[in-house]
């Protein structure tokens, strides 16, 4: 079998907000194409080093590598956002800002949220996500009528469908009912097998 390449690199990572340490990591190493589970108690740094992994969060020392390369920094040293990370999190169901914002205001429904990100591919994504008779109501539903466990599975759809190199869930199956759950974890099965998507869920 061939060796895997190694898709994050991470020496002696240190997080810190004021006093507090929020991160301290010797090394972790992420490869390609594998699904992960990053697992602890409430408050012990999960959020805190996917935010690191996607490029949300900049490390207070230490070096992160994504495919080799430190990522890269705007004129105000803030991280650019890499087209080949996406990053799923519970602040994106946030009504004020946030992926779902304007879609809220304007009362629009799923189809026509998804429709204005993808609109060429708007049949297949019906029929590989709403066809389960207990997600199909979901389609015509106004995203602002939507559960919190509806809204977490439209932004992991939307994930999915960016198709990425790196899908970054955070609090992954928080809101979702065990059946909805087993049809997304085969979902994101079939992208690791068949696109090689590395995986990351806390």
């Amino acid at each position: 079998k061939m060796a895997l390449k190694q898709i994050y690199d991470i020496k002696g990572l240190k997080l810190k907000f004021g006093s507090k340490k929020a991160l301290e990591i010797n090394t972790l190493k992420f490869h390609n194409g594998l699904i992960y589970g990053v697992c602890g108690n409430f408050g012990s740094g999960k959020s805190s080093l996917l935010k690191v992994l996607s490029g949300l969060q900049k490390e207070s020392g230490g070096d992160v590598l994504f495919q080799g390369d430190k990522f890269k920094t705007n004129f105000f040293g803030n991280i650019k956002k890499h087209k080949e990370i996406q990053y799923i999190h519970v602040e994106m169901l946030n009504e004020s800002s946030g992926l779902l914002a304007n879609y809220l205001k304007n009362n629009s429904t799923v189809e026509q949220f998804l429709k204005g990100m993808f609109s060429s591919k708007i049949n297949q994504i019906k029929s590989r996500h709403f066809k389960h008779f207990s997600l199909e109501h979901l389609w015509k539903i106004p995203i602002n009528k939507l559960s919190d466990g509806e809204k977490h599975w439209l932004k992991i759809v939307v994930g999915v469908e960016k198709d990425p190199r790196v899908l970054i869930i955070d609090d992954y199956g928080l809101h979702l009912d065990p059946k909805n759950e087993i049809i997304l974890r085969k979902r994101l099965m079939k992208m690791n097998n068949i696109l090689g998507t590395t995986i990351i869920l806390s």
